[in-house]
């Protein structure tokens, strides 16, 4: 499907994990968008289920991978290596995509040649697709957005935004489109982390990037699940998702003041989390010695009234 050089050419990478139940919603998602330049790439992470069979049913219009289960990131870097667009989206396969939502990013990319990157607003619900919330209403940082966003709802994000943008990120992997040679350039998605890879890599784009496009509008339904990774291992997730966020710590000391700023404070929520984690299983000293650093690495006023209220309990 991909037709031209003068335009964004899109690689859809799908990883899936015994998803057959809901893959055909994702995969007919993506051939019903209203712009038609793009491939879709499923990279089927050792399921055991009709995975295969599924993909089978729609001929040459989906390209299908096969590896051993190795997990998400390799399977999205799996995709990439497979990949022939020059700009790539990711979709898991129990998510879905609105219409307009690469016709939305095409039609950025075509107008600022200067664009590193692109997010945007999403959905976040039900699996039978009933609407809880959207993604940009949960922070503040999303809601100044929507109060200045532009007639065609996009806004742009320079240094300063970005260093806003890395503690208060209302982005999905859904909603993300960035150049194909750039995810090479950064080595693509950690596959060192099981939790967080996905802010691992975001963190490390806005260090290098100067001018991200934003949809303020929703370009895609994500599902939740009582069963996620991040909710049913509690405590231990708290403590991988901190371990992952100080894998950058000596490489973002480096980065320009924003970022540094803003992933500093992404590192201090990410403790605090951890924190009351550990304080609700009444492990008080635990959470006092996990929170502690924080005090060095990102001394404010927010970070004192965070760890009074850890003492109170």
């Amino acid at each position: 499907m991909l037709h031209s050089l003068n335009e964004p050419t899109f690689s859809v990478i799908i990883a899936s994990f015994n998803s057959a139940k809901t893959l055909r919603r994702a995969i007919d998602s993506i051939l019903k968008q209203t712009y038609v330049r793009f491939e879709i790439i499923v990279i089927d992470d050792g399921s055991k289920d009709d995975t295969a069979k599924v993909v089978a049913q729609y001929d040459d219009n989906v390209h299908y991978f096969f590896q051993d289960n190795a997990g998400v990131s390799a399977a999205r870097n799996h995709g990439v290596m497979k990949s022939s667009g020059n700009w790539l989206t990711f979709l898991d396969a129990d998510d879905w995509y609105y219409p307009d939502r690469l016709q939305w990013h095409a039609e950025i990319i075509s107008a600022n040649s200067d664009v590193d990157f692109l997010i945007g607003d999403y959905h976040l619900g039900t699996e039978e697709g009933k609407v809880i919330n959207r993604s940009m209403n949960d922070t503040s940082f999303g809601q100044q957005l929507l109060d200045a966003v532009d007639n065609n709802g996009t806004i742009f994000l320079d240094k300063a935004g970005l260093g806003s943008l890395i503690p208060s990120y209302f982005g999905h992997t859904t909603t993300f489109t960035l150049p194909r040679k750039t995810f090479m350039d950064l080595g693509g998605y950690s596959e060192s982390f099981s939790i967080g890879e996905d802010l691992h890599l975001l963190i490390r784009l806005c260090a290098r990037s100067n001018r991200v496009g934003v949809v303020c509008k929703p370009m895609a339904f994500y599902c939740i699940h009582d069963n996620g990774l991040m909710r049913s291992i509690g405590v231990q997730s708290q403590s991988k998702a901190v371990d992952t966020l100080l894998s950058l710590k000596q490489e973002m000391y480096k980065a320009a003041p924003p970022i540094k700023e803003g992933f500093l404070k992404v590192l201090l929520n990410h403790r605090y989390d951890w924190s009351v984690s550990l304080l609700k299983k009444g492990n008080y000293f635990g959470a006092l010695k996990v929170f502690l650093p924080s005090l060095f690495e990102c001394p404010s006023f927010k970070s004192f009234k965070m760890l009074l209220s850890l003492m109170k309990g």
